[in-house]
């Protein structure tokens, strides 16, 4: 089956974006690049990739959003950021381990129960993606950065209904979890997934969500039942 790349991007973070597209152009066929804010389409060598010039800032949802910039039969779809160092065998190793009709990340939440207090300080087992995870476990919350499903499930995601920009992560579990989709999250040694050290964290959605996150956890209450 294809393989197929979803990225979104923002103007202050062109240089991870970049190093992206550079390690994971070799290991698909094609990769979609949403590019929030920007005035103007990146130079890269690789032929292999599309990018879409968007005048809104469409943030992290645009990363699902790519899918509607092509028509292909059968296909998995990885969704990636622009801040993260993806190593050569990222796409291979993540289709070996696959279940057919699922969500895997190397990046996920797990709650203890519901409802939560508060979305960043619930009872969480968290897997970071760049940490060890020793085996494949079912989790509530999937991480979009470092994200693989098949074209089953991606053609069916509504994120036309994804209505925060960005809260990809929080929407599709929900999503999923509302839908009887199971989510994973996928062995993986420490640092073979490494934020990308060019890039300032400064402006990263998770930083906003630690100062306020009354909305997420009012969401994960809402579907989580």
């Amino acid at each position: 089956m294809k393989k197929i790349v979803g990225i979104a991007s923002m103007p202050s973070r062109e240089l991870g974006l970049i190093d992206t597209i550079n390690s994971l152009s070799p290991q698909v066929d094609e990769i979609y690049v949403w590019l929030n804010g920007y005035k103007e389409i990146p130079k890269v060598s690789v032929t292999n990739v599309t990018f879409h010039l968007s005048e809104t800032n469409d943030g992290a949802i645009a990363k699902v959003r790519c899918l509607g910039l092509f028509d292909d039969e059968d296909f998995y779809y990885f969704t990636c950021d622009d801040d993260i160092v993806y190593p050569e065998d990222y796409v291979e190793k993540n289709i070996q381990i696959y279940e057919v009709g699922s969500i895997q990340s190397s990046h996920a939440n797990k709650y203890a129960s519901f409802p939560i207090k508060d979305y960043t300080k619930a009872d969480i087992s968290g897997y970071y993606f760049g940490g060890f995870i020793p085996k494949k476990d079912r989790v509530h919350l999937v991480g979009t950065g470092v994200c693989m499903m098949d074209s089953t499930i991606a053609r069916q995601l509504p994120y036309e209904s994804f209505t925060t920009t960005n809260m990809l992560d929080l929407w599709v579990s929900s999503w999923a979890w509302s839908n009887q989709i199971p989510m994973y999250a996928v062995p993986h040694q420490r640092d073979w997934l490494y934020p990308n050290p060019k890039i300032v964290q400064n402006d990263s959605i998770w930083n906003g969500v630690l100062k306020d996150s009354s909305h997420q956890t009012q969401i994960i209450n809402h579907y989580y039942q």
